[in-house]
């Protein structure tokens, strides 16, 4: 690994409040459930998420960001209100 990707990957990195993240999840009845939101911040092992519907805690969810190269796995830790009808997110990515 060169000093370069280390640098990046160990570094908390700001991104605009213009980039979508897409989630996919299962919900409690096996349905596949989908949502964009706002991405707020993230990093290689988390992401803080704007959206406007709450996603149960523990739920793995896959994730896609547009405009910054970043889609995998994650899983919800923790949900906070923000505002009346709308929702932050902190995912763990693994």
């Amino acid at each position: 690994m060169n000093r370069s990707t280390h640098s990046f990957e160990t570094r908390h990195v700001a991104v605009s409040s213009e980039k979508l993240v897409r989630l996919a999840w299962i919900d409690e009845r096996g349905l596949r459930r989908c949502l964009a939101g706002r991405c707020i911040d993230i990093t290689n092992r988390r992401i803080h998420i704007e959206v406007v519907a709450k996603i149960p805690l523990q739920i793995p969810v896959i994730l896609r960001t547009e405009g910054i190269s970043r889609a995998g796995s994650a899983s919800v830790k923790y949900v906070t209100p923000s505002g009346d009808t709308k929702f932050i997110l902190f995912l763990d990515i693994r």
